[in-house]
């Protein structure tokens, strides 16, 4: 592109071989985008993971619909973006309230690691979600 940036855009079902498809497409940017360090990289791919994942387990339409959504994932020389965005029944979601459980549960980590791991994640409530993610590159 450009601008300098990379870019790459899937749209499917939200199940399980979409998040695959989403990190397959992302190491292909990462490929594209040339020199990046490990730690952005890593970190990246991991709140992606964690957020794609979510959207998956708990994207529920109404009537039992399947959920659609858009991961539009991009690169450029400030930082690594994500967008997705889905059609799943809106859910109020508090992510300043997202904390790491306790060393024992056996879920709940997901929004809490991302967090941690990005410089903005937000959340917003329209005829689906969507999620915006970015971290700076270091």
């Amino acid at each position: 592109m450009s601008d300098g940036s990379t870019r790459a855009t899937l749209t499917g079902v939200a199940e399980l071989g979409f998040v695959d498809q989403v990190l397959d497409a992302l190491q292909n940017l990462f490929t594209a985008a040339g020199e990046l360090s490990l730690e952005d990289r890593t970190l990246f791919s991991l709140a992606v993971s964690e957020i794609a994942t979510n959207i998956v387990t708990h994207g529920r339409c109404a009537g039992g619909a399947e959920v659609t959504v858009t991961a539009d994932m991009s690169i450029d020389k400030e930082a690594l973006s994500a967008r997705f965005k889905d059609d799943a029944a809106p859910v109020t979601i508090a992510l300043n309230e997202a904390e790491l459980p306790d060393e024992l549960a056996e879920s709940g980590r997901g929004l809490a690691i991302a967090k941690m791991a990005l410089d903005q994640l937000s959340h917003e409530v329209d005829e689906g979600h969507t999620w915006t993610l970015v971290r700076k590159r270091r």
